[in-house]
Formats: C-alpha cells, sequence, structure tokens
C-alpha cells in the first residue's frame, strides 16, 4: 500500500465492534453502519425525492389551454344575448301595452260638448276645430289662408272669429279690385224714390229737377284685366288706392254667413250720418254726394240758387255687401248708398221754396275674373 492510503485492518475493537483503520501510523475506529441505519438512508433518500419531484411539479406553469378559454368566452356570449333578449321582449310588451291603452283612452267619449280629448300631438287641433264649430255657422266653410288688412292692421287667421277680424278680411277682399287688376263690370243705377217741394207754385218744376237734378239710370262700365288705371278711377271711392280702409269705429255692425256654394257673404252696414265729408267714415268706401257738389254742380244745373247753410244731405241704411271664396278672392261686391236731400228756402227761377228728395245709388262689380 501506499503511504498516503489508509489500511484498513479487518479486525473489529472487541469492545465497540468499530472498524478499525490505519493511516500514517494513526488508527482510527469508525463505527459499523447497521442495517437500520441503512434503512433509515434510503427513506430519508427516497422522501427527499419524492419532494424535489413535488416541488418541481408545483413549480412548472402548465400550458395555456385556448379551447377551453374560448369555451368560456362563448357561454359569457349567450348568457349576454340570452339576457338581452329578455329586455327586448320586456319592452315591446310594455310598448304594446301603453299603445292599447292610449288606443283606448282616445276611443273614450267625453259628454261635455267639446271634442275628444286624444293625445298631446292632437289636442290643438281639436280645440282649433271645437272653437271654429261653436262660434261661426256650420254651412260657412275654412279658409285656408290669412292675409293683412290693406289699412295695416294684423293678419287675420284662416276663419275669422271676430268683427273686427272679418272686417279686416272683407277689406283685404275687397282692395284686391284695384291692386290685382282682375276684370269686371261696374253697373251703377241711380234710383229718385221722391221729390217734395214746399211751394205748390213750383210744382211745374218737379220735372225738371228730376230729370236734370236726380235721374234714374244705369251706367255699365267694363274694366279689362290688367287696367288697374281705370279700376282705381271707377271702383268707389273714385281715384282712391282702396276699396274700403274701414275699421270697427266707422261701422255700425259687421254680418256674415254663407252662400250655397260655401263662399263667404259679409255685410258691412254704416252708420248713420249727417253731411258727411270724403275725410269721414264714408269717404273709407263710398262715392257719396257731398254739400259743396250740390252747391257747385247741381243746384245750379237746374237755375237753383240755396245759402250753404241751407242744405243738408242725411245718409241712412248705407251698406257694402261681398261675396268672398275659401280662398279669399273676391266674387261680387255691392254698394248702396240712401241720402235725404234737403234744400231750405232755395230759388228755383223765380220761386223760392223747400226741396225734399229721396235718392238710392246701388252700384254693382259682378263677373270678376282674376
Amino acid at each position: 500500500m501506499d503511504s498516503e492510503k489508509k489500511d484498513v485492518i479487518n479486525e473489529s475493537d472487541s469492545d465497540s465492534g468499530d472498524i478499525v483503520y490505519v493511516s500514517d501510523n494513526k488508527i482510527e475506529a469508525r463505527p459499523e453502519k447497521s442495517a437500520d441505519d441503512e434503512n433509515i438512508v434510503k427513506k430519508e433518500k427516497k422522501s427527499r425525492k419524492k419532494r424535489l419531484a413535488k416541488t418541481s411539479r408545483s413549480g412548472k406553469k402548465k400550458p395555456h389551454d385556448k379551447k377551453a378559454d374560448d369555451k368560456t368566452t362563448s357561454k359569457i356570449l349567450i348568457a349576454i344575448m340570452m339576457v338581452g333578449f329578455c329586455l327586448l321582449i320586456v319592452a315591446v310588451v310594455g310598448i304594446a301595452s301603453t299603445a292599447s291603452q292610449m288606443k283606448k283612452s282616445n276611443n273614450q267619449t267625453v259628454d261635455t260638448g267639446a271634442p275628444n280629448v286624444q293625445n298631446a300631438e292632437n289636442q290643438q287641433n281639436n280645440l282649433n276645430q271645437y272653437v271654429q264649430t261653436t262660434t261661426l255657422p256650420a254651412d260657412i266653410p275654412v279658409n285656408s289662408g290669412s292675409d293683412a288688412s290693406a289699412d295695416g292692421s294684423a293678419a287675420v287667421p284662416s276663419v275669422p272669429q271676430s268683427d273686427e277680424q272679418w272686417l279686416s278680411f272683407f277689406n283685404t277682399a275687397v282692395n284686391k279690385l284695384k291692386t290685382d287688376g282682375p276684370s269686371f263690370t261696374k253697373a251703377k243705377q241711380t234710383v229718385t224714390s221722391d221729390i217734395q217741394l214746399s211751394n205748390s207754385l213750383a210744382q211745374a218744376y218737379v220735372s225738371a229737377v228730376k230729370d236734370k237734378f236726380l235721374s234714374d239710370e244705369t251706367v255699365t262700365t267694363e274694366i279689362a284685366k290688367g287696367d288697374k288705371a281705370s279700376a282705381v278711377k271707377n271702383v268707389s271711392p273714385d281715384g282712391a288706392a282702396y276699396v274700403s280702409s274701414l275699421s270697427m269705429s266707422d261701422v255700425k255692425s259687421v254680418s256674415h254667413t254663407s252662400d250655397s256654394n260655401g263662399n263667404y257673404v259679409i255685410r258691412i252696414d254704416m252708420k248713420d250720418a249727417e253731411s258727411p265729408e270724403k275725410s269721414d267714415a264714408y269717404g273709407k268706401i263710398f262715392e257719396f254726394m257731398l254739400v259743396d257738389d250740390v252747391m257747385n254742380t247741381y243746384a245750379p244745373d237746374i237755375g237753383a240758387t240755396v245759402d250753404r247753410a241751407n242744405v243738408s244731405l242725411q245718409y241712412s241704411g248705407c251698406y257694402a255687401s261681398a261675396v268672398i271664396s275659401k280662398d279669399g278672392k273676391l266674387l261680387s261686391y255691392e254698394t248702396r248708398v240712401n241720402a235725404h236731400m234737403i234744400l231750405k228756402d232755395a230759388k228755383i227761377k223765380v220761386v223760392t221754396t223747400d226741396l225734399d228728395a229721396t235718392l238710392a245709388s246701388n252700384t254693382t262689380y259682378t263677373d270678376i275674373v282674376w
């Protein structure tokens, strides 16, 4: 043996039973391992291996399972879709129920004399219809348009609701006879119904007075379409830009009805007046006799003279009437002027007498073509 190597002496210590090693002249005794010790060591090693294997398995990351994730996502989407479908069914059922309740409510009749109360969208229309049918004659049609009057008053509604609105509607329609230039026929008739002279000696002059002063005749004038200048000259008030500029303070009353064709028939009755001037209410619609006309024209024509203070013209029962279509177009127009003329202490030829005469002037505008 090499000197550095240990020698084993196969001898056992008699006391301990240990194996004796001899090295470098030294003797070492090491205890001998028993069978139980060997089993313990083996079990220790086996247990250590199991722990290492377990630690290795627990620390190793498992591979990602994509198929499992896809299945989970699909299940979530299906659940969301089912919830949405249920909510949709609930909403549809709720809407149908609400519509059914509204329909039942609309079909109910409230016995109040007013129209049925429907949904919020139709309430205002029903109210307008109720007002129209309860404040106007049933046979008057509804005018679809609205116009402002020529005198600057506010626009009237489709169907006027007050006398002021009816007057404004009337003004607008008749003024178009001059402004819009339709063709038409004018017929003016002046009728003397009575002449009285206080002096019997003047009776011989009655025929002359009637022929010259108050003749019965009808004058017809044709106005061509577009001839606005002739319309302004021939439609009363002659020469004015308007046909009527009346306001409610000028008139006695405003009435309205409808004809068999459903057109509006509007009549304006004027207040009685004595010796009116052109600047008065009569001058806003009529062509009529003035005191100046008597003094400057008619009296001289019959050879009579009279003081201005002794001339009186009393007007009563005067009116204007128009038929107007549903779209606001004038179909016919008429004016009526009744005057009672009184001359006191008039000198006719060589006779002094009082003169009373009643005359009526009726003017119609027909065959209007727009």
